[in-house]
């Protein structure tokens, strides 16, 4: 059987922070907190973070043939999730000298390890938790889960988005915002920034249910829009062009793969570009076109490339610029794209709302704590059975080849 606490990551620890012990992180509870009217409700929390570190395989690395590119692969599977960790240690190193409590227990176990995670929720101390973390799989997830809605404990899911996974269990927090909280958030930029918007969404019958969101949307604001089924009229995207307000293409078609997804978006950024009498366009699509090494750079310049995305390195919020400032102090690289920034996140909004709140934080878990944080959370459910999405996203532009953040 695996080790349940990790000595890998404690070595990882140990060169970071001095030596503090991993399962025993605590910070002195009489010392001041950061806002005196939020006064400390529960003393101490005990957290189980599970996650796929790959220890039994430890002994196979050779580091003398190490590189950056080998992180990636499956030899070095333990490098791809210790950056959650890292940025959650981060933060809790923050939170303690704060006066918060926590005792973290890091878990190895697989993305898909049913039968370890079974085992592990098995020891005794688990009943003990105060909350789980598991940067899992969807089967692992759910095991777990069953456990923590047994035992009445909250359960974050770091990385899912499916929004299933918060129905008829109110102790799942979700993470990930859904295409709702997208769609919201995308409206919501467009009243805060345009005057006098003109919508065109390009769509396929496959993203019905997400072209009936936008559609809802932008009729609650009363805007100018139409939609087009790019399938069918791919030849007539310019025919609701309105020179005499702001046009906006909100592009939602997914063609299934990242071949054509990229052949769609070359296709679209050349109508576009070789339409020459067509006045300013804002296009708004997903962010993996920035992945696509055939896309050219002037052209999503030129037409002020909008996305959202709920974590991205962004150097442009100072929250993160000053987290990177820390990642680097104690670990001597830069953060990954998302799960440093993530794990940061999470333990710098759960541990104050749930020392705070104590037990109404499962019925009451928002707290304002944009201040502090990288990305902020709000959460929402439709039903007291079910648990908590998160709402809060984010809408980058590329603005002079660089990606900013514009609006939430």
């Amino acid at each position: 059987m695996k080790r349940s606490i990790i000595y890998f990551v404690v070595f990882t620890y140990l060169l970071a922070f001095g030596g503090m012990k991993i399962a025993h992180a605590k910070g002195d509870i009489n010392s001041l907190v950061p806002d005196k009217s939020l006064p400390i409700v529960k003393k101490s929390l005990n957290i189980a973070m599970f996650l796929p570190l790959s220890y039994d395989r430890i002994s196979e690395l050779d580091f003398t043939k190490f590189n950056i590119e080998d992180k990636k692969r499956l030899k070095y599977r333990c490098f791809e999730y210790i950056t959650f960790y890292e940025g959650a240690r981060i933060a809790l190193d923050k939170l303690e000298k704060e006066g918060y409590s926590v005792s973290l227990y890091v878990y190895d176990v697989g993305e898909e390890d049913v039968a370890e995670m079974n085992k592990v929720l098995q020891n005794p101390e688990m009943k003990t938790m105060d909350l789980l973390i598991p940067l899992v799989f969807h089967n692992c997830f759910t095991a777990a889960a069953d456990f923590a809605l047994k035992n009445s404990i909250p359960i974050i899911n770091p990385m899912s988005p499916n929004p299933t996974i918060v129905e008829n269990n109110p102790f799942v927090f979700k993470i990930q915002p859904s295409t709702v909280a997208d769609v919201e958030t995308t409206v919501r930029y467009i009243k805060n920034k345009f005057t006098s918007p003109n919508i065109i969404v390009l769509f396929t019958p496959k993203e019905k249910l997400v072209m009936e969101m936008y559609q809802r949307a932008i009729e609650r604001e009363n805007w100018t829009w139409s939609g087009i089924d790019f399938n069918k009229y791919q030849n007539r995207i310019f025919e609701k062009i309105d020179t005499k307000k702001e046009n906006i293409y909100i592009s939602i078609v997914d063609k299934g793969n990242q071949q054509l997804n990229e052949a769609y978006a070359n296709t679209l950024l050349m109508k576009l570009n070789n339409n020459k009498g067509l006045p300013p366009i804002n296009l708004i699509a997903q962010y993996d076109w920035l992945d696509y090494p055939s896309l050219d750079l002037k052209l999503i310049q030129k037409f002020n490339f909008h996305f959202t995305l709920s974590y991205l390195n962004d150097y442009t919020n100072q929250n993160f610029v000053e987290f990177v400032k820390e990642y680097r102090k104690h670990f001597r690289q830069e953060p990954d794209k998302i799960y440093a920034a993530l794990g940061y996140d999470i333990m710098m909004y759960f541990v104050p709302a749930m020392q705070h709140k104590g037990n109404s934080f499962i019925t009451e878990p928002n707290e304002d704590r944009t201040k502090v944080m990288i990305n902020s959370f709000y959460f929402d459910r439709k039903d007291p059975k079910d648990g908590w999405q998160n709402r809060r996203t984010v809408v980058y532009k590329v603005s002079d080849y660089k990606i900013i953040s514009v609006g939430r």
